[in-house]
């Protein structure tokens, strides 16, 4: 019963019907770790499409605490303080994941970031060195 709630969750969320997929994503309750690991990775998700930046923030720190390498929920509090126009705690949220984990979704990131630094946009020294050092780990020419 409750995977199919999850997978019918997931379909509405797919088919971009956020709203709903949040409202069936809160019903859910006593998961296995692996389903409330998939559930707070679809509500950040569905929150950032809706704009509830905050909130998805929120559910995206949940899941980092359970899972720290989760590379998609850190990728979702990226883009939901860019979406709130907080760059630093977006640049934070880079620098934190990528010192402790390996960069597979955010190679595309730190190729953009590179472009920033370049064309002047990022210009904080330290926070300038160490997006160069965290490219150069993970093989991203800046």
């Amino acid at each position: 019963m409750m995977m199919t709630k999850l997978q019918q969750a997931k379909d509405l969320i797919d088919n971009e019907k956020y709203e709903s997929g949040i409202i069936v994503l809160n019903d859910l309750h006593d998961l296995s770790l692996k389903d409330e690991r998939f559930k707070l990775l679809l509500l950040a998700y569905a929150l950032y499409n809706t704009e509830k930046y905050n909130q998805a923030i929120d559910i995206a720190d949940e899941l980092l605490q359970k899972n720290s390498n989760n590379e998609y929920a850190s990728q979702i509090k990226y883009f939901s303080y860019c979406g709130l126009e907080d760059y630093d705690n977006a640049l934070n949220e880079v620098i934190s994941f990528l010192s402790h984990n390996a960069a597979n979704l955010y190679k595309v990131t730190l190729e953009e970031l590179a472009l920033d630094i370049k064309n002047g946009n990022i210009s904080e020294e330290s926070t300038v060195s160490k997006l160069k050092e965290l490219a150069l780990k993970n093989n991203v020419t800046m």
